[in-house]
């Protein structure tokens, strides 16, 4: 969300609409405003500001400030802001005695920083944390005093240095670009007892024979989204908010995971996977094993349930009412789930990285260790792991791996000198593959491989690497991810790109065939143009192999 119109709809009874509540309201509901519809995360996209009343002053300054940030940022973003902020300061007002800002002097915002820090600040991973609730708080008086906003400090908060680095949040920063990226990477051993005891485990945990929710049953969950993320990288999330027929089968004998990333982009989008056929049958599985929680659910299109309950509404014995199968949500995975899983299993919550530091054991680490023995073990082409993963930039990908980017370069320039089909057409590409030439007959190949650095611009693109040198300026192609598509004489391809190349030209002639389908005369014969300059440079270097 990126201006205020798309957050503020409509007026009512003389009041801003927020979402789907009114401005003056003391719950702003803002789920109608989040890409994801599920149920279960509706309770992230609330602003409770019951959590303020005893407070009222406060309250009309901090509701200004996040009416304005709306317009600034997501409104998931909004909401986590305030909630990290809301309960912390109305502790810290409590112990100080106050019940408005206007004697937030500096020496009072360092003392609630102090309080931050010893209370809550529990290792230095949350100083990033710590910092952005303490700079919200300041955001809120400082912008509050711009636009005169009442119940606010009169002189300004005045700072010696910046909140991030009094937390050490930038110096953590620092000192991990100098490292090179984490480690989270789970050891071979351990990954591989992980996946045997995952696929040994019951599809189902618990059976329901008695009381009013009789018939019902508790999936395995953790089997399934464990097995599903091991085998395809994706994240929690993306798992979890898997819909019924999410796989499928095409004419070539290929199975076709279909999921949805929203993280890494503006809206949710559609991403197709190639799947191994024991994650398809084991898909359908799931599916009809969870088609009677289904059949009662309210939302009837995912795969993965939890059983909820509610008390009867007055009654006096509190009885309860009969199971609800609800969508699952990713926030308390690794807690309800994940360690669960390895507690009765015998199987450790931590491990020792490669740089021999202690690791817990998180569902993200899944998506680490997928993509290093993608790379280190099965081979697989940087940039085809990225067009997996759906990352905008390469460079997100080489942390994955645990690559820093003068890494990814040299794996590049490395990759491109061990081919032998390089494809190029334009000048830059054809001085490159003079050079790319010389260094095949040299035994210093890491010195040419700095003078390639230094002649060239490298710059990694899931499809080849762009030879273009940002130092002369702006690219007039800047920001287009598929250069190859318009010709880019800096262009440069080979082999080891050729699984993007086909699995691009697969997914376009799906697109074509929807689009003659429905009539989109237009939209098809720009796919057609994409699709004939992908088949001319696949046909390139298979013909050169």
């Amino acid at each position: 969300m990126s201006g205020a119109n798309t957050i503020i709809d409509a007026h009512r009874d003389n009041f801003l609409v927020v979402g789907q509540s009114h401005f003056n309201d003391m719950v702003w509901d803002l789920t109608s405003l989040l890409n994801n519809k599920r149920s279960g995360v509706y309770s992230m996209g609330r602003l409770n500001f019951h959590l303020l009343e005893d407070k009222p002053m406060i309250i009309e300054p901090i509701k200004r400030y996040f009416y304005i940030r709306l317009a600034q940022v997501k409104p998931l973003t909004v909401a986590n802001e305030y909630a990290s902020l809301a309960s912390k300061l109305v502790a810290f007002l409590n112990i100080e005695g106050l019940h408005t800002l206007e004697q937030f002097n500096t020496q009072r915002f360092m003392a609630f920083n102090l309080w931050l820090k010893k209370h809550y600040y529990t290792n230095e991973r949350l100083a990033n944390n710590m910092s952005r609730i303490s700079n919200t708080l300041l955001n809120i008086i400082s912008v509050g005093q711009s636009m005169g906003f009442s119940h606010l400090p009169k002189t300004p908060i005045v700072l010696e240095t910046s909140l991030w680095e009094w937390w050490g949040a930038n110096k953590q920063g620092r000192q991990t670009r100098q490292k090179g990226p984490e480690d989270h990477g789970i050891p071979m051993s351990l990954w591989q007892q992980i996946i045997r005891a995952a696929w040994d485990e019951p599809d189902i945990s618990q059976h329901i024979y008695g009381g009013k929710s009789a018939g019902l049953f508790r999936v395995n969950n953790a089997k399934f989204g464990i097995l599903i993320q091991a085998l395809t990288g994706l994240r929690i999330s993306e798992v979890l908010y898997l819909k019924c027929g999410c796989v499928e089968k095409d004419n070539k004998g290929k199975y076709w995971l279909n999921a949805q990333v929203e993280k890494t982009e503006d809206e949710p989008a559609h991403h197709q996977i190639l799947i191994p056929q024991s994650l398809y049958d084991l898909i359908l599985r799931l599916e009809v094993l969870t088609q009677p929680l289904r059949e009662e659910a309210q939302e009837k299109t995912y795969l993965f349930y939890l059983l909820s309950h509610k008390h009867a509404t007055g009654a006096s014995d509190q009885a309860r009412q009969r199971y609800k199968p609800v969508p699952m949500e990713s926030g308390k995975w690794n807690a309800q789930f994940l360690r669960p899983f390895l507690k009765r299993n015998n199987l450790p919550f931590t491990f020792q990285n490669s740089k021999n530091k202690t690791v817990t054991l998180s569902s993200h680490c899944f998506r680490h260790t997928f993509a290093k023995i993608a790379v280190a073990d099965n081979g697989v082409n940087l940039s085809v792991l990225q067009t997996h993963f759906k990352h905008l930039s390469i460079e997100m990908t080489a942390h994955y791996v645990n690559l820093t980017k003068e890494d990814l370069k040299r794996s590049y320039l490395e990759g491109m000198i061990e081919g032998n089909s390089l494809y190029a057409q334009g000048k830059e590409g054809e001085q490159f593959k003079q050079k790319i030439n010389e260094v095949k007959t040299s035994h210093n190949i890491n010195e040419l491989l700095e003078e390639l650095s230094k002649l060239f611009g490298i710059n990694p693109l899931p499809f080849g690497l762009c030879l273009y040198d940002f130092k002369r300026g702006h690219c007039p192609n800047l920001g287009v991810q598929s250069c190859y598509l318009i010709g880019c004489g800096d262009f440069i391809t080979n082999e080891s790109f050729l699984p993007n190349f086909q699995h691009e030209a697969s997914l376009l002639e799906k697109h074509i065939d929807h689009c003659n389908k429905n009539g989109q005369v237009v939209e098809v014969k720009k796919s057609l143009f994409h699709l004939n300059k992908i088949h001319t440079i696949v046909n390139f270097i298979q013909r050169k192999d």
